[in-house]
């Protein structure tokens, strides 16, 4: 590939972006960012959806793939491969995004 300025810009952001969420304090605020994020996403999807009753359970077959899906592929890394950081943090969001639904399930059961 051809060295733009457009590419060394885009080279030079994201190495510092790297090195600027390699602090783990950074990082697990990140983690915790993306945990309410999911929390909130659920929130939103599902007090949306239900509005229509018609939408329930393809959204919630929707809901499993992506949520299996995203286990799957968090998961299937082996014990000796590097960490990717931005795996944790989808993984930190599905995690939220779960939580959000199960809170929603229990608030409407009682």
């Amino acid at each position: 590939m051809q060295q733009t300025r457009l590419n060394l810009l885009a080279t030079s952001l994201f190495s510092r972006l790297g090195d600027f969420f390699a602090n783990p304090w950074r990082r697990l605020s990140l983690v915790f960012i993306a945990w309410l994020w999911g929390y909130v996403t659920s929130d939103l999807i599902s007090t949306s959806v239900s509005q229509a009753g018609k939408w329930d359970i393809p959204v919630a077959t929707c809901y499993l793939v992506l949520t299996e899906g995203i286990s799957i592929w968090v998961y299937r890394r082996r014990d000796g491969s590097r960490k990717i950081q931005w795996l944790d943090i989808l993984n930190s969001w599905k995690i939220g995004f779960v939580f959000g639904l199960y809170v929603s399930a229990m608030t409407l059961s009682s």
